[in-house]
Formats: C-alpha cells, structure tokens, sequence
C-alpha cells in the first residue's frame, strides 16, 4: 500500500512539472520562450519532464496527412526507443487530448518498426545507415522524428532537441519534415533554429 502511494506521488509530481513546463512555454500567447526550459544539473526529474513537455508540445503544433488517422478519434501514437525519454513523464501525458486525438504512448525496441508512430523519439542511432533507414521509413509513413542526438537536424533529422548554457532549445530542417509529409504550424517554426542538411 505504502508502495503504491508513493508512486502515486510520483506521478503527480511528474504532471506538476509537465504541466509547469508547458504553461511556462505558453505564457502570453508564446509556445515557448526560446531557453524558458532550463535544465537543472542535479534536477533530473524536471529535465525528463521538460523533454517530454517539448515533445508534446510538438504533436499540438504539427499537421500530419488525413489518412494517418481513420477516425476523428484515432490517437496521435508517440513512440520512444527504450530508455531514451522518462517512462513516468511519458504517461503522465498519455491519454491528453491533442486536437481531439488522445495521445498514445509506445516504446519501442532499437530497430523497431515505426509505421504506425506519429511521433518517435530516439536519442542515438547505431551507425550512420541506420538513421538513414529511420530517415526513409519516416518520409515513407509520415513520421516526425525528433532527438536529441547532438546535430540531429543537420543529419538530416525532424526536430533536434539541443542543450544551450543547460537551457533546452530545439531545431528544425523544414525540408525534411516537409519530405515526411508532415506539416507545423508556422508559431512553431518562429520559435524554432531552422537549419538544412549537411552537405557531404
């Protein structure tokens, strides 16, 4: 029982910080304020929070092709690799309305097929050709891939989460996620770094 309840507080503790994050973001009209989301060097609960809250907050501000979803009610499926995004902040959003779609979280093993995500997250990829497989399944499906793998964007990648002066920012490469098919909304791209590809 005791287990229980301490779990239970974790929980609310963990929506507290999302929903802090979130509101912080959306302040005065904004979605975020760029760096409002800091990071705390021995606050790991909030920074697991905050990259949850960003990835949220990504699925209210993207626009996906209609016949990813069959139904009005059909939920927006984020998927994250094992271990690469907190498992307690990830269902403390699960079941949030997102445009009427409630939000279904998925973990995924490294390899995993994606088809069925709308969102996936992983912090790193095995090699160069598996990215770029992730890369080709994503435009194929019309998934918006978002890491936190240091250049993520400019491999080639959605959206990168990036740490600046242990503040959370992120980027965008536009062509990209216009190749997957998926679209965000422009508030978004104000407040976004907009880069291109490196070229090789």
């Amino acid at each position: 029982m005791a287990g229980r309840q301490t779990s239970f507080r974790s929980m609310r503790a963990i929506r507290r910080l999302l929903l802090s994050a979130c509101w912080t973001a959306v302040l005065l009209g904004a979605i975020w304020r760029p760096y409002a989301a800091e990071a705390e060097p021995n606050d790991q609960p909030r920074e697991a929070a905050v990259k949850v809250a960003f990835v949220y907050n990504f699925a209210k501000f993207a626009i996906w092709p209609g016949e990813r979803f069959q139904s009005t009610e059909d939920p927006i499926v984020l998927c994250a690799r094992h271990g690469d995004l907190d498992r307690e902040a990830l269902h403390a959003i699960e079941g949030r309305p997102v445009g009427g779609h409630p939000i279904l979280v998925r973990m995924l093993d490294p390899g995993a097929a994606i088809n069925a995500c709308h969102i996936y997250f992983a912090s790193g990829f095995a090699s160069e050709t598996a990215l770029q497989d992730v890369l080709a399944r994503a435009r194929r499906g019309a998934v918006l891939l978002v890491s936190d793998k240091p250049g993520f964007a400019g491999l080639g990648g959605h959206i990168g989460l990036i740490e600046d002066r242990k503040r959370l920012r992120f980027q965008v490469n536009l062509q990209a996620v216009t190749q997957a098919g998926v679209r965000l909304s422009s508030k978004l791209l104000q407040l976004a770094e907009i880069v291109e590809a490196v070229r090789k």
